[in-house]
């Protein structure tokens, strides 16, 4: 019955309106993405017949008789099967160059036919020119672009990446690979692709600079979090003692653990999960206990600040044995070697191995957050997860003797004993909403005052940037929802002075004294504070950061990040079963998101580029529907989990959320699922029709609640 279904028409095709078969020896892309992607798909059908042949032969004489390349030279094609489908995938080399961001993947039914291919190659005759600038120079201009300081020596040169010492400021050091890149026309040029990684922040840069020294692109690899806090238990029940799978199943054959063990350092082949608290150097605190045994069963006490040895512990337990439990799950549904998942010995089975997750517990590089930087294949991410305030603020703002709760913000310096002292001042930037910084200042000088600015439409980051410009030398963000406040998060290593967030009603109260003086500082009264490490939502969700990165390919840029963000939220409530999020680390029953997913009320049209975690919301909500199609049918959540990651194999680098809806309807062709994900999309806003294009300055929805006429 497949074999009929996938020849005759499967119903995807059917329902993926505007598709345009291939003629003659070309083919007609059905989707040109932002990033310059061509996704070529049928409505009659598979593009090509069935076939004996293997899969990297019938997807190399696609490309070469469909005309997307000239020849074969250059290219590397790797296959691999990933459930009902064979994927071949195909990187790019020109002159012994690496093509950064060429790709094409294509997939192949049981039957041999091609269902879709996913092309961004460069095409024909191509002459690269020669580089102007050596990789030093190269190096400087991307450290000056991202406001790095300290210079460093060169250490090696590898073939074409050179390796450069480390420095203070940087988590690895640095690297300059010498590469070819794609223009937005699909034209090749030389260049160099300079990694940097943060030592503060987490932050993972790849950097393209052209070959006269011009920066072309930065993305950012890291994905970044942000939580109100009240202290509250966790609610999930009280510890359980559960055993790991040991050696020899499928997941992990050599079970989880490896080498020597200890109670705050627990290591093996799919995670290193460590305390990294004091100091917070992204390397394993001294201490801990020897543990012989493979039990690691220290008991948690909540009512006992984290930083008490036994809750150490616990975290660090707790934080190995999610990351493992999630690399588990996610491989069973599709998050192979051949994806790039995350292990250290890949048995054979494909990838580049020694990737492992580096997972720091209690991280004390920041509070009120969490994050997840994603380096390519073969590189080891890391995972920072960090403490958070609890009911009491970690800052003050003192006014005539009042003491108004401040939360710090991760970025910029942090908050001081004595604290900075000025009088308030309201920002005013004369554009929309005056008071939001999203803008430079109109008139009057802030100048040795602390600047009131309020919550909305730009990043915290910009906020505070804008303010300091203007000579303030603290800002205040008031929230612009009546829910408390939390510690605002971002990264730029201009921002030289401090901020945090105060309750909408206490930012009201100080715009009314604007004039007066305040001190914004430290709270001298340590709060008791909560351990994100505890939250499997936060750990989930931050791993999904990981997968989307690693089997999709690039998830920057405004509506791609937003894709990431909610596809990170479908990945911790298919696995807890509950419409909100973070819970815990939040601190109140409704989560994290700004509304349960159960009903979400907003829709495609409400994405607007201005925030990736709000945005994101919008494709999860779509997702929640789905979920609940899918139960109504007697479908299960392990099913859809099934269905959401396979649906990545067929997703374009940088998708839009209707790219994610139709990698989904892809990955279930034939299996009478399609119009359960139809009808979870087009509630949203996201039917057929719908189109989402993000450019680096703005976004554009086309929303569209139409069904396909089969699932109508």
């Amino acid at each position: 019955m497949r074999k009929q279904l996938l020849r005759s028409a499967p119903l995807l095709f059917l329902l993926l309106s505007g598709c345009v078969a291939p003629t003659g020896d070309e083919a007609t892309p059905q989707k040109t993405t932002s990033n310059g992607t061509r996704i070529f798909r049928s409505e009659t059908g598979p593009l090509t017949p069935p076939s004996v042949e293997a899969p990297s032969v019938i997807a190399s004489d696609f490309l070469v008789t469909r005309g997307l390349v000239k020849s074969l030279d250059g290219l590397s094609i790797e296959p691999y099967s990933n459930g009902r489908f064979t994927h071949v995938k195909v990187a790019q080399t020109i002159d012994g160059l690496r093509v950064h961001g060429a790709y094409a993947k294509i997939a192949l039914s049981e039957d041999g036919e091609i269902v879709q291919v996913m092309e961004r190659l460069a095409k024909g005759e191509v002459e690269l020119e020669e580089t102007e600038i050596s990789p030093r120079q190269a190096l400087d201009a991307a450290m000056a672009h991202l406001n790095y300081t300290e210079a460093t020596s060169e250490v090696e040169v590898q073939g074409n990446i050179t390796r450069f010492a480390p420095t203070g400021e940087l988590y690895n050091p640095p690297t300059v690979e010498q590469v070819a890149y794609l223009d937005d026309d699909g034209t090749a040029h030389a260049g160099f692709l300079v990694e940097t990684w943060s030592l503060k922040g987490n932050q993972l840069n790849h950097t393209i600079v052209g070959a006269a020294g011009e920066i072309v692109s930065v993305e950012n690899r890291t994905a970044n979090d942000s939580y109100k806090v009240f202290v509250e238990d966790p609610g999930k029940g009280a510890q359980t003692v559960v055993n790991g799978p040991g050696a020899g199943n499928t997941e992990s054959p050599s079970g989880w653990l490896s080498g020597s063990q200890k109670t705050t350092l627990i290591a093996g082949n799919n995670a290193r999960a460590y305390l990294d608290a004091s100091p917070a150097n992204n390397s394993p605190d001294s201490g801990g206990t020897t543990v012989s045994n493979g039990n690691f069963l220290t008991t948690a006490d909540l009512a006992q600040q984290p930083s008490i040895t036994a809750n150490k512990a616990v975290a660090v337990q707790n934080l190995f044995y999610l990351n493992n439990v999630l690399h588990d799950v996610l491989y069973s549904h599709g998050f192979t070697e051949s994806n790039g998942n995350f292990q250290t010995n890949n048995f054979g089975k494909g990838g580049a191995g020694n990737d492992r997750v580096n997972a720091e517990a209690q991280d004390g590089g920041g509070l009120d957050n969490a994050n997840f930087a994603t380096p390519s294949d073969g590189s080891s991410p890391r995972m920072q997860m960090y403490l958070w305030s609890g009911t009491m603020p970690n800052g003050a703002t003192v006014v005539s003797g009042l003491t108004y709760g401040t939360y710090g913000s991760t970025f910029g310096p942090a908050l001081t004993t004595n604290g900075v002292t000025g009088a308030l001042a309201v920002y005013n930037d004369n554009t929309g909403v005056t008071s939001d910084a999203c803008e430079a200042a109109a008139s009057g000088s802030l100048t040795g005052k602390v600047a009131i600015v309020d919550r909305g439409t730009c990043t915290f980051t910009v906020k505070v940037k804008n303010a300091q410009l203007a000579g303030a030398i603290g800002v205040l963000i008031a929230n612009n929802v009546p829910d408390g406040a939390f510690g605002p998060s971002g990264t730029d290593n201009t921002i030289s002075i401090p901020s945090g967030m105060v309750t909408q009603s206490d930012g009201t109260t100080l715009k009314g004294l604007a004039g007066t003086s305040a001190n914004l500082k430290k709270n001298p009264v340590t709060p008791l504070k909560l351990d994100g490490d505890l939250d499997s939502d936060i750990v989930y969700h931050e791993y999904g950061h990981g997968l989307s990165w690693r089997m999709i390919g690039g998830m920057s840029g405004k509506l791609a990040g937003a894709v990431g963000e909610g596809a990170s939220d479908v990945l911790a409530y298919l696995l807890n079963g509950d419409d909100r999020v973070g819970e815990y680390a939040y601190g109140i029953p409704g989560g994290i998101r700004r509304y349960p997913y159960t009903n979400y009320p907003l829709t495609y049209s409400d994405v607007t580029g201005a925030e990736v975690h709000n945005d994101g919301e919008v494709y999860a909500g779509a997702m929640w529907r789905v979920l609940e199609n899918y139960l109504a049918a007697g479908l299960t959540s392990t099913q859809l989990l099934d269905d959401f990651v396979k649906g990545m194999d067929f997703t374009p680098s940088t998708p839009a959320f209707e790219d994610m809806r139709d990698g989904m309807l892809q990955a279930t062709a034939g299996t009478g699922r399609e119009c359960h994900i139809w009808h979870g999309f087009a509630a949203s806003g996201i039917g057929v029709g719908a189109d989402g294009v993000a450019t680096s300055s703005s976004v554009t929805i086309t929303e569209s609640f139409t069904l396909p006429t089969a699932c109508q």
